[in-house]
């Protein structure tokens, strides 16, 4: 026994052409297999700083929310030939002023000095609880120092 559908063969044809269209659709709109996701950035730069013979120059710390930091910095030193070493650790801090966290000890290069001296530019990586991104108030920073 058969059974006939009125206004199937329409149906039929309508869904053909729909899934022909959607396979013409261009690739710009089609999303991304892999979507990068968008980190929230907060930073501090320190200008000039000096610890006994030795200067710090536009010293910047770097917090992502995805729990990772970078610390960056150029150092020189005035008055040595047995290495000096910048030392920076860093206190993160709410905007009511309590302590979050800390990072580092930090350490530059081993510097030495020269007429001019020269400028030892240098980079550290951090980690930390991503959860805690929220509440830095980046503005509260402490960076302690020494050489």
């Amino acid at each position: 026994m058969r059974h006939t559908i009125r206004g199937l063969g329409t149906v039929l044809a309508t869904a053909a052409a729909g899934a022909a269209l959607l396979a013409a659709a261009p690739a710009a709109q089609a999303a991304p297999a892999n979507t990068a996701a968008v980190l929230d950035v907060k930073s501090a730069t320190w200008g000039q700083l000096h610890a006994g013979d030795c200067e710090q120059d536009n010293g910047t710390i770097v917090l992502r929310s995805d729990g990772t930091g970078d610390w960056s910095a150029t150092t020189l030193t005035y008055q040595t030939h047995s290495g000096d070493v910048w030392h920076s650790s860093f206190d993160f801090k709410t905007t009511a002023g309590t302590k979050l966290f800390s990072a580092g000890t930090f350490d530059s290069p081993r510097m030495n000095d020269g007429n001019p001296p020269p400028r030892y530019t240098w980079s550290a990586h951090f980690k930390y609880d991503a959860a805690l991104f929220g509440a830095v108030d980046i503005f509260k920073s402490i960076q302690h120092s020494s050489c």
